[in-house]
């Protein structure tokens, strides 16, 4: 069982699910793979946020749903922040929901920013109070150039995508996304992991090809990556 720390499950907010019933068919997708934790982190831009009341509420529906068709699985509360210089004022004035309400924040960048915007947004962040984890890491053209020594280093966290994970044969072996993501869980530079899961038509979830990857090439760190980290996160401690 594993937790998906990066969802769009909430309907009618951004991107993602267009209707309560296409959120309840990504969660039972889901569970049926293997979750039993997901966040659902709709996109929040400084041009166009999203609004913490209408997430929770509609979290709240569907976890009620998940209770009445029994599915065992928890919803946590979060956001996928595409990073901006006041994002720490907007933390601290709780614009931006944090994970499960902890220090740690989801943060995204346009795919060909620059390193040193990264690195800094990390230091911003880490300077606030909060833990920065970069999502779907392996997109961002400047850390597949320099890598993630330093921004774990300055205290970030690393949250790759289960899809490259799923990956076989040549399209595999064609994928630069998916041999930066095992090469970085090889080098235990991954901290988390995450769907990204949109619309039934549109990024689906993928997990148990994900979790079959995990358990075959680096089984000792199933425990972290799968729970272990994630109940940390949840607990608001550092990962250590």
């Amino acid at each position: 069982m594993v937790f998906d720390i990066h969802s769009h499950i909430i309907y009618q907010i951004d991107d993602g699910a267009r209707s309560q019933d296409e959120s309840m068919k990504l969660i039972r997708s889901a569970v049926s793979q293997g979750a039993e934790g997901i966040f659902a982190t709709p996109h929040y831009y400084l041009e166009a946020p999203s609004h913490p009341v209408e997430i929770r509420m509609k979290l709240d529906f569907l976890r009620e749903r998940c209770r009445k068709e029994e599915l065992s699985v928890a919803l946590y509360e979060g956001n996928e922040v595409l990073y901006f210089e006041s994002m720490p004022e907007a933390l601290r004035n709780g614009e931006i929901l944090t994970l499960a309400g902890s220090r740690y924040t989801l943060i995204e960048f346009y795919p060909m920013e620059s390193y040193q915007v990264i690195l800094r947004a990390v230091r911003n962040i880490r300077r606030a109070g909060y833990r920065p984890i970069i999502a779907h890491a392996e997109r961002f053209q400047g850390l597949r150039n320099h890598g993630l020594s330093e921004v774990i280093s300055l205290g970030g966290y690393i949250q790759v995508s289960t899809e490259p994970l799923g990956k076989s044969g040549f399209s595999a072996l064609m994928d630069g996304e998916t041999g930066f993501v095992r090469d970085a869980i090889r080098k235990r530079q991954v901290h988390f992991l995450g769907t990204d899961m949109h619309r039934e038509d549109k990024r689906p979830p993928v997990l148990a090809k994900a979790i079959r990857w995990i358990e075959t090439h680096e089984p000792e760190q199933t425990e972290a990556l799968f729970r272990g980290n994630v109940k940390k996160l949840i607990e608001d401690k550092e990962l250590v």
